[in-house]
């Protein structure tokens, strides 16, 4: 009878608290920095004269360090962009031109490496931010939270400029190592790279 006069008892506790509770975990935005922008719904854009890319930081206590660690992931998305872009690029004309697989993988990671040594780029610029201010009903009260949106942009030459230098990175490296046939690809990317390819 005692233990179920306290088992009758916690449910009952449960029942109120949670008929009391219809909005906890509820969240609301509350206030923004203006209408929500489609861009922060585009990760990475490109065409003939810019890269864009949306860096993001959701759930921040602080609006300005969010704001930050948005640029921030901008920043690494759009290196990790270039990094990709150089690999697959390398990769498929030293393929093409019948270098052998371990060179194709050594001089295209040479390339990558040099990308990832570049902590700045040049020109890159913030045009566009955004944020919202979200409250949250919880058990205990009110809380609140910010997610941030900060978008950055490189023209497609500066972009350019920086996949260029790690294949002029790879040509001398190449030459170095007396591999003739990885010297001309690298020549022939930055070739096409000069031309807008």
């Amino acid at each position: 009878m005692k233990n179920t006069f306290k088992l009758l008892t916690v449910i009952i506790a449960a029942a109120v608290i949670y008929s009391c509770s219809g909005s906890v975990g509820e969240e609301n935005r509350v206030e923004s920095s203006g209408s929500r922008p489609d861009w922060i719904y585009k990760p990475t854009t490109k065409d003939n004269q810019y890269v864009l890319v949306t860096g993001e930081m959701t759930k921040a206590k602080d609006r300005a360090f969010g704001m930050n660690q948005a640029y921030a992931d901008g920043m690494r998305k759009l290196l990790n962009m270039m990094i990709n872009d150089v690999k697959t690029q390398s990769s498929q004309v030293l393929r093409g031109s019948n270098v052998e697989e371990g060179d194709v993988e050594k001089y295209s990671e040479f390339a990558v490496a040099w990308i990832s040594q570049t902590y700045t780029v040049a020109n890159v610029e913030n045009p566009e931010t955004y944020w919202e201010k979200v409250k949250v009903d919880t058990p205990y009260g009110e809380t609140y939270y910010y997610d941030c949106y900060s978008r950055v942009r490189i023209t497609r030459g500066d972009f350019n400029k920086s996949l260029t230098g790690a294949f002029e990175s790879m040509k001398k490296r190449a030459r170095d190592d007396n591999k003739k046939t990885v010297e001309d690809v690298a020549e022939k990317l930055i070739e096409d790279l000069n031309n807008g390819k």
